[in-house]
């Protein structure tokens, strides 16, 4: 078994903290620094229609036929539940469970085959070894460092899921060719959060030796009015997303936090002149 996790009351103050007006965790081992907070629940529900659309459905792994006759299924990081919520109606005949360390996800109202835990898997997860048909992760990249993601998400990962099974990842690696306001890179990588790519999450999967067969997939988007509906929306949520930690953008560009405000104006500009275009990833492994 993995450490179990304690449930949070989504109401004690305690175990959130408040900036700008906006609500942020309080877990120490994370680095993930965006809000958890209404506004942000509806930023995640938007981009994941977006993303749906991208890609053309809801996972790649070759689970149809489990999914129809009943599959365990867990969603690591499952923020908003969007995703789980679509897959629970989809495949009446399977169960599926949903983790994250911010309880913004639904608690009422939920299909009888879908429920959440609020935990923190760093800390390990509350499920017994080889439980899980598929397990799922989709844009986590900002909140493991390259440490994290190998001594203990992918390893946590591996562990709760059934030999035969898959796990699937879905990650983002935005602006290819930038102007000034979209290069804020450097921040994440001065924590050692690097978004993963295909290449760097298939490497990782690799070298534990635990899986017959590791697939990968890409998606280009190109940013702003010239990607249609996607790129629009790909844009929006970047920037909306980035906003949320205005004040450590800010602290770290050494630069006042309405300044920074200044510069991210100007990325729907930048996205248009400087053929800003993003890749979307999916990275699938059968566990051996």
């Amino acid at each position: 078994m993995g450490v179990c996790c304690s449930r949070r009351n989504n109401e004690d103050d305690n175990k959130f903290r408040y900036i700008d007006g906006r609500r942020y965790h309080s877990i120490s081992d994370s680095e993930y620094m965006l809000a958890n907070d209404d506004e942000e629940a509806d930023r995640l529900v938007r981009y994941h229609e977006a993303s749906k659309e991208i890609w053309g459905g809801l996972y790649y792994s070759p689970v149809e036929k489990k999914l129809k006759q009943g599959a365990k299924v867990i969603d690591v990081g499952c923020g908003t539940g969007t995703w789980l919520l679509d897959m629970a109606q989809k495949y009446p005949n399977s169960d599926f469970v949903g983790i994250d360390f911010s309880p913004i996800f639904p608690t009422e109202g939920l299909p009888v085959n879908l429920k959440f835990i609020n935990c923190n898997f760093l800390d390990g997860s509350p499920f017994e070894d080889s439980y899980f048909d598929f397990t799922h992760q989709k844009f986590m990249s900002a909140a493991y460092t390259d440490v994290q993601w190998e001594k203990k998400v992918i390893p946590e990962m591996i562990r709760i899921t059934k030999s035969g099974g898959w796990i699937e990842f879905t990650e983002a690696y935005v602006f290819t060719s930038t102007g000034n306001a979209t290069r804020l890179i450097d921040y994440f990588k001065s924590k050692d959060l690097h978004f993963q790519t295909d290449k760097s999450l298939s490497q990782f999967l690799k070298n534990t030796n635990a899986f017959s067969e590791i697939k990968s997939e890409i998606k280009t988007i190109t940013m702003g009015q010239r990607g249609g509906k996607s790129g629009q929306e790909s844009i929006k949520f970047y920037v909306r997303g980035i906003s949320t930690a205005r004040t450590v953008f800010a602290s770290f560009m050494n630069i006042t936090p309405e300044h920074f405000d200044a510069l991210l104006e100007t990325v729907f500009i930048e996205a248009e002149k400087c053929n800003t275009y993003g890749d979307q990833y999916r990275i699938y492994g059968r566990k051996l």
